[in-house]
């Protein structure tokens, strides 16, 4: 009983600490990184609404680049079109609310570029 009390927690607190996770993601974010060339880049900004599906819309500037996430754990993947080339994301959702990781576009010399948002 004792053993199915204490799993039974676990997998309570677990499940909230996604859902902090989750609901935590929405709001306003400072973007800066890196791009796949090297170069940096700072004083982004990107916003991040929920859709009626549970997925994730990801503005960059104002809407000139956008995206679709979902999260999984603490990984939040996005996957957007930028400049006409497909580009993928994997991000970090950190405990202090930010979120680190690396993209890619299919088009690039294999080179991984970089961003970090901290939320505003």
């Amino acid at each position: 009983m004792l053993k199915t009390l204490l799993l039974s927690g676990a997998l309570a607190l677990s499940m909230t600490t996604a859902a902090l996770a989750q609901t935590g993601l929405i709001g306003s974010y400072k973007v800066n990184g890196t791009n796949t060339d090297g170069s940096v880049y700072d004083e982004g900004s990107l916003t991040i609404s929920q859709e009626p599906s549970g997925a994730y819309l990801v503005k960059w500037d104002g809407g000139d680049y956008i995206g679709i996430g979902q999260v999984s754990g603490d990984i939040f993947a996005v996957a957007s079109v930028v400049d006409q080339r497909n580009s993928i994301m994997i991000m970090k959702i950190n405990p202090d609310g930010s979120v680190k990781g690396q993209w890619w576009r299919r088009s690039d010399a294999g080179t991984k570029g970089t961003e970090v948002w901290t939320k505003k």
